[in-house]
């Protein structure tokens, strides 16, 4: 089978549909708590802190941000190499273009309506929420591009770019899931890459495949 990665706005439901989407094909999602725990049993206990702020220009030269970001990478090829996973943000998107057996995906909606979605959930002001959304905003799309150079704007990069302001999550869990159904039998023709050409530490891999093993009891 394959991988399914999903880039995601706040607010736009990406998670929803990430675990919907895993529930209907029997996938794993993997989240920010999986790659943390693979990467504290290599010692890399600053991970939330590389992921969770705007590098400074000092920053982008620094040794251990530059090895605790080039794990991250490696610890996400290894769970792409398991299969059958859906890695949900951490920029994926940018390490598989190109391969016939990766589907990836974009969820976006207006900035109303995450807005609206957030202060649902945890019951902020309008004010509020809109500085903390914008913050978490800046901070991945800094990642992203510093770290992982990559443009998550790009709709280039992605094979689906889905406003869930326009498709419900449910109905974009649907057509995720056909799309991926579709690709696993039909790949890609100018595809220069499969999943089985991803070179991993063997030790990672054996450590990664027993975590999702878990995930799935």
């Amino acid at each position: 089978m394959g991988v399914i990665t999903i880039s995601r706005q706040i607010g736009s439901s990406g998670t929803f549909i990430a675990e919907e989407v895993a529930k209907r094909l029997d996938l794993v999602v993997i989240e920010k708590e999986d790659i943390e725990a693979i990467m504290h049993e290599y010692g890399f206990s600053a991970f939330g802190e590389v992921y969770d702020t705007v590098p400074s220009f000092w920053d982008r030269y620094d040794e251990h941000r530059a090895l605790t970001v080039d794990f991250l990478l490696a610890a996400m090829r290894a769970f792409a190499k398991v299969d059958n996973v859906v890695l949900l943000g951490r920029g994926g998107f940018s390490l598989f273009q190109g391969f016939t057996d990766v589907l990836n995906v974009r969820t976006k909606a207006p900035l109303a309506v995450r807005l609206m979605r957030k202060q649902g959930e945890y019951g902020s002001t309008d004010k509020e929420c809109k500085r903390i959304l914008e913050r978490a905003e800046e901070v991945r799309t800094a990642f992203v591009k510093s770290d992982l150079h990559c443009n998550q704007d790009d709709a280039s990069l992605f094979d689906l770019v889905i406003d869930t302001g326009i498709v419900e999550p449910v109905e974009a869990a649907s057509i995720i899931s056909a799309a991926y159904v579709h690709l696993m039998k039909h790949p890609r023709i100018d595809a220069t890459h499969t999943r089985a050409d991803l070179e991993v530490d063997e030790i990672l891999l054996k450590l990664v495949s027993g975590h999702v093993a878990k995930k799935r009891q």
